[in-house]
């Protein structure tokens, strides 16, 4: 499937996450709620009557009460009034909040019947909750967000990039630029007015860590996906399938939520879903780091903007895994610091930023042929020091201890694989470090190997095609050729030699 496909499938997805069930009743109930005029409130020559009647209002809602009659919405709102115009700010707020989770009229708060208490500590509060916040940081961020969904467009609109590589980078950018706005129309107060935002990202926070993996996974080894790739997603699905009853909820229903459990857990499962958060977070950004570990070790062009590029998205995303683990210990209680939720919006601002800024200023990082130019190329051409220092190891164990050469079959392509690396690399190790090619340093085990058991013959039990096959030779003639090109003399004469030695120490030892 196309990438653009597969973009319009995920936006056409997005749109049926966050707004389901949104419609245009939303913003003109917001809009009446403004422009309306309360009936109950009074006109300036009636404020005087209202204030020496106020006692007896509240009495007879009292004794009401007391009866049993349930205070409705208007109710509710006349007792706050009430309450207000006695400059009982406790009471009037406590009326206040109850009418407004009862009625969701949010507008309430900003009314002039409530100036008296206006300073109180209790109003003030309760302005904090339910009034609008569009403070420089909500533009802020709100517009990092909106800067976010644009780069995440016209990253798939690019056509000299890995299109695979593109979609996954963008999609990233895209959810957490959604992630932002939503945590931030959230804190503002704006969630009121739309409550079809309500749990919107909450499947998103299985989607950033496996998108940036396979994205790391695509640009050093050119990952090709399979079908096993979509568990990766399971938790995705999980979270999306069981949050979707609150999805399909009317907006009422989810005021409702929002309004009666600010404060504490919606759902059980929230829980379960910020522990495999910080789960998925901290395992994939060991494996991000992982890999790009390895990549730097196989890279000889440690200066290249493409490393430069990995390292700064590598240490970015440590830090939000970093800051989301603190934001959570702030949720459960554990650390009782407020101002912990904004590092992590501050990571993912960084995040969304820093790609824009290298999709515009230095768009050769994502393009497909500097990629595979100057990343990918010397993971066939080239080793680092290291890198190839570690290969040796590896290589020298398996020839003392393992002693690999005595398969009479082995070749390049089995020890590359017994390695987990590629034949040039294995080839350019034995070149740099034993100066020679592979099959002289097989042969020169296999020959230093035939010598040591020549050496402890000492009854000369053994023939000389016996040894060439236990050290790996398939016949004689190549056994002879190899022993005479290390040692200068045949087997034969190596052995004669050797009896001549051994008869002479024997000799020694007699005197």
């Amino acid at each position: 499937m196309k990438s653009r496909g597969i973009i319009n499938i995920l936006f056409l997805f997005l749109s049926i996450n966050i707004f389901a069930n949104f419609n245009l009743e939303t913003i003109q109930d917001y809009d009446k709620q403004k422009k309306m005029t309360d009936s109950l409130y009074l006109s300036q020559n009636q404020m005087h009557l209202y204030e020496k009647d106020a006692k007896a209002i509240i009495d007879s809602y009292k004794k009401a009460i007391n009866e049993g009659i349930v205070l409705v919405d208007d109710d509710l709102k006349r007792m706050a009034i009430s309450y207000s115009t006695l400059n009982d700010a406790p009471k009037s707020t406590k009326y206040l909040e109850e009418y407004i989770k009862k009625s969701h009229d949010f507008n309430v708060v900003e009314s002039r019947y409530f100036e008296k208490i206006s300073k109180s500590n209790e109003f003030l509060i309760l302005l904090k909750k339910y009034k609008p916040k569009f403070n420089f940081w909500f533009m802020i961020n709100f517009y990092i967000g909106l800067i976010g969904i644009f780069i995440a467009i016209v990253l798939n609109l690019k056509k000299d990039g890995d299109r695979v590589a593109n979609l996954l980078i963008s999609l990233f950018i895209l959810f957490t630029a959604l992630f932002i706005i939503h945590i931030w129309v959230f804190i503002s107060n704006v969630q009121y007015n739309f409550p079809h935002t309500l749990f919107a990202t909450i499947s998103f926070n299985f989607l950033y860590a496996p998108l940036l993996y396979f994205y790391f996974k695509r640009t050093t080894i050119k990952h090709k996906f399979r079908l096993k790739d979509a568990l990766h997603l399971v938790p995705f699905v999980i979270t999306t399938i069981y949050f979707f009853k609150y999805f399909i909820l009317s907006s009422d229903a989810k005021l409702h939520i929002l309004l009666n459990n600010r404060d504490q857990s919606f759902d059980h499962a929230l829980i379960y879903v910020v522990i495999f958060k910080i789960i998925s977070l901290v395992v994939y950004g060991f494996l991000i780091y992982k890999m790009y570990r390895k990549t730097l070790k196989s890279s000889s062009i440690k200066n290249t903007i493409i490393l430069k590029w990995q390292r700064n998205i590598v240490t970015l995303n440590s830090f939000y895994v970093f800051s989301h683990v603190l934001y959570v210990l702030m949720v459960t209680g554990l650390l009782s610091m407020n101002f912990l939720i904004h590092p992590q919006i501050i990571s993912m601002s960084l995040m969304v930023l820093y790609v824009g800024y290298v999709a515009y200023v230095q768009p050769k990082v994502l393009s497909k042929n500097n990629l595979d130019n100057e990343l990918l190329k010397y993971q066939k051409s080239g080793l680092t020091e290291g890198f190839s220092n570690d290969l040796k190891e590896q290589l020298i164990k398996l020839l003392n201890e393992d002693k690999i050469y005595k398969m009479n079959d082995i070749n390049l392509e089995t020890l590359s694989q017994m390695i987990g690396t590629t034949r040039h690399n294995i080839s350019q190790v034995i070149n740099e470090h034993f100066d020679m090619n592979f099959f002289k340093l097989v042969n020169k085990y296999r020959i230093e190997e035939a010598e040591y058991i020549f050496k402890n013959d000492l009854n000369n039990n053994l023939n000389i095609i016996d040894v060439a096959y236990d050290v790996g030779f398939n016949n004689k003639v190549t056994f002879n050729k190899a022993f005479k090109e290390q040692t200068n003399s045949t087997p034969s004469e190596y052995l004669k030699d050797l009896k001549h030695q051994n008869i002479g120490n024997y000799k020694v030892n007699l005197r």
